[in-house]
């Protein structure tokens, strides 16, 4: 069984997914830009290069090339770009089979679609309306209050989201939530990757629809599964104890078991027709414990390469059993009450966190190449913030 996973970003999904799946007795190839965390993981025999400037035909011929029986795609780009290309004809059954029922992959794409169809579904979630325009969104601060949450349609990693908390914050939180990057902040953000990818990400980037939600107290939840043609297989599901900051992903989780969270889950998952890995955002809300779903990740997401012991197991486990014709509830996954601190995530947070030593430090040991990737990265970064710091000096911006 072969997989081709897909990554255009600068995270560690891809690359720890690809090492969980090979594990797993996958044979796995890679579709990544040069020097990517995948590209320089020691988990794909193979690794197609997407170049900034053209990744959809690149992909389309990294798919051609590896002849993949599924493609998972690490990130929302890799996921819109293999959307894509599914009316290609001779490209087509491999993505319906990774993606699942394409008549879901227009709602799949947009998160506003996404939480109509959840309200349509009369699952818990927040309330949540578009705001098209800087008076609908006024309107709707006027008439609902604040705080609010503005969120953007195509973000991910909770750049998109911001917490609106006086009436004064909506006209610059609707320009930042609709404008296109400006040259500066792609060449900055260019920088700090290492990449061109920014660059030529402003180059296609379109404007969407923000999304106006309630603001609920709460702390976040994740639900990630494997699916097939909309029936849910296997699930992991988890609370966070730690983040970067209150809209970043999570550092420090805990496993958990709950019904809720589970079926908000399914119904979407058997609403779209989904395959593949798919995640799932909530929120717990403080008082009730009710778990309001935010949103959903039609891609792998960084909870989907966690194992159930020593000997492997967890979603990459279940999903390759499943691929070949195996029961995927066979595979074990960490039980309920397991907190995890991931890596790098709760390192780079707090390097004295108690997290890395008294719950289990997800560090990537089986992937040298992975770990000499992140190494030479943050090296880069302090190098980086280092000629930052003495340009603002000498400019007298310090």
């Amino acid at each position: 069984m072969k997989l081709l996973v897909v990554s255009t970003q600068p995270w560690t999904v891809a690359a720890r997914l690809a090492m969980a799946l090979r594990a797993a007795g996958c044979g796995v190839e890679g579709a990544s830009p040069r020097g990517s965390l995948l590209a320089r993981s020691a988990a794909p025999t193979r690794n197609h290069v997407l170049r900034p400037w053209s990744m959809g035909a690149d992909l389309a011929r990294a798919l051609r090339a590896a002849r993949p029986d599924r493609a998972v795609p690490a990130d929302d780009r890799a996921a819109a770009l293999l959307r894509a290309l599914h009316a290609e004809a001779d490209l087509g059954a491999v993505i319906e089979a990774s993606l699942g029922e394409p008549l879901g992959y227009p709602v799949a794409a947009a998160k506003s679609a996404q939480m109509a169809l959840a309200a349509r579904l009369g699952l818990p979630m927040p309330g949540t309306r578009p705001a098209p325009t800087l008076a609908a969104l006024t309107a709707a601060i006027t008439e609902g209050g604040l705080p609010r949450v503005l969120k953007t349609d195509g973000s991910w990693g909770g750049a998109g989201v911001q917490v609106l908390r006086e009436a004064a914050e909506a006209a610059p939180a609707f320009a930042r939530a609709t404008e296109a990057p400006t040259l500066m902040q792609s060449l900055k953000l260019a920088a700090w990757e290492g990449s061109l990818n920014p660059l030529f990400a402003r180059r296609e980037w379109q404007p969407g629809v923000p999304d106006l939600q309630d603001f609920v107290a709460g702390h976040p939840a994740n639900r990630a599964v494997i699916a097939e043609r909309g029936r849910v297989l296997a699930g992991l599901s988890v609370e966070v104890l730690h983040a970067a900051s209150a809209t970043a992903p999570a550092t420090v989780v805990r496993v958990t078991q709950d019904a809720q969270m589970e079926a908000s889950a399914a119904a979407m998952t058997e609403a779209l027709g989904l395959s593949g890995f798919l995640g799932f955002d909530f929120v717990v809300e403080h008082g009730t414990g009710r778990k309001l779903l935010i949103e959903m990740n039609p891609r792998a997401t960084p909870i989907c390469h966690l194992g159930g012991g020593p000997g492997g197991g967890g979603l990459a486990a279940a999903y390759a059993a499943h691929l070949r014709g195996e029961d995927p509830a066979a595979a074990p996954l960490p039980p309920p009450g397991t907190e995890i601190a991931l890596f790098p995530g709760e390192w780079l947070r707090d390097p004295h966190s108690p997290h890395l030593r008294g719950a289990f430090h997800d560090v990537p040991w089986e992937d040298r190449g992975l770990l000499r990737a992140y190494l030479e990265d943050m090296a880069g970064l302090e190098r980086f913030a280092r000629r930052q710091r003495i340009f603002r000096r000498l400019t007298g911006r310090a």
